[in-house]
């Protein structure tokens, strides 16, 4: 069985865009790594049906750019959708339907509705740009609004988005009118959220914190988030320079693995009480320098994580399906500056 997968990278040093590989899960063995689509800091993408919906810009202009996944697995341009503003996109998603498009600029701390048109892939026009204006954190990294994520709600009736400036996750309800505040919630003073991802039965949800190297295991229910628990994601006597990045909940619902650059490992945590809980189970080194994401298969079998720095290692590790645990299998292909890992659905 091959899986095909895709790399978002950054474009300041050797990345070329969207790189597409190839995955064969009797070897645990990368076959290939190639440029799938040349775009200038595709940093991020997203798959919704047969099209991949990637961040992007040009000079100063940031948007989203939306390409054909064809039945090879190569990528051909639809269309792009820019607007001008300070920084670029760092996430993108898409609703169920396929009928929004939502983009998350961290420099300029701005949340973004795109309508798309579900049936050709095509963006069609931005609906709206929301500055983020709440007060921001302790940390230096925290000097204003940097809004790090945008995504549905697992009920599809919100977008919820992570405010790594101000220590706030906001939901907000969506439509063609663009977005509309409907909750708030506040972490300590220093936390910087980043990344979430929801257990299937969407009554619980694990938000990882890249300054305080901390994930929160978060109550969910129509809208409105509560913090239920905290867990330190690296070794209580680490004391160098290090920040969270990704989070990804196997497919059986069983693991939780989350990022960590500096550290350059991934923690392991047990699911434990249909979602409520989680236990750490081990910190596994991730085998590169900087660790930004990771995927884990649809079969469970493997987990590929990208590093952004060094020498940009794809590194293919097999799981233990009981036990969590993960074991490197394959190290010798790279992406330059990889930043995101999506697999082929």
């Amino acid at each position: 069985m091959t899986t095909t997968g895709y790399i978002g990278t950054y474009t300041k040093k050797e990345g070329k865009g969207v790189y597409r590989f190839q995955l064969d899960e009797e070897t645990g063995k990368i076959t290939e790594v190639k440029t799938g689509y040349e775009l200038e800091a595709s940093t991020y993408v997203n798959q919704h049906n047969q099209f991949l919906y990637a961040v992007t810009k040009e000079g100063d202009d940031c948007g989203i750019a939306s390409l054909k996944i064809e039945a090879d697995g190569t990528l051909n341009l639809i269309n792009k959708c820019l607007a001008s503003t300070s920084g670029n996109g760092c996430y993108v998603s898409a609703s169920p339907d396929g009928k929004y498009i939502f983009e998350a600029i961290y420099g300029a701390g701005l949340a973004r509705i795109y309508e798309a048109n579900p049936e050709t892939g095509e963006i069609v026009r931005l609906i709206q740009e929301l500055a983020h204006d709440y007060p921001t954190g302790p940390s230096e990294r925290q000097e204003q609004p940097h809004v790090h994520y945008l995504n549905t709600t697992p009920d599809e009736k919100y977008v919820v988005a992570m405010d790594l400036g101000t220590d706030k996750v906001i939901t907000y309800e969506y439509g063609d009118d663009g977005l509309k505040v409907y909750d708030t919630i506040d972490f300590e003073p220093g936390d910087g959220p980043r990344h979430i991802t929801f257990h299937e039965n969407g009554r619980y949800a694990y938000l990882v914190h890249e300054l305080s190297n901390i994930v929160s295991t978060l109550k969910y229910e129509n809208g409105h988030f509560t913090e239920i628990e905290r867990h330190l994601t690296i070794p209580e006597n680490f004391d160098g320079d290090t920040k969270l990045a990704a989070v990804r909940i196997s497919h059986d619902q069983q693991f939780l693995y989350i990022s960590n650059r500096g550290h350059d490992s991934l923690a392991i945590f047990k699911v434990g009480d249909e979602g409520a809980t989680i236990s750490l189970v081990d910190i596994v080194k991730s085998g590169g320098e900087f660790p930004r994401d990771f995927n884990i298969t649809e079969s469970d079998d493997y987990l590929v994580c990208a590093h952004q720095e060094g020498d940009y290692a794809l590194t293919v590790f097999k799981r233990d399906k009981v036990t969590g645990n993960i074991e490197i299998v394959d190290n010798h292909e790279t992406a330059p500056e990889g930043v995101c890992v999506q697999f082929l659905k």
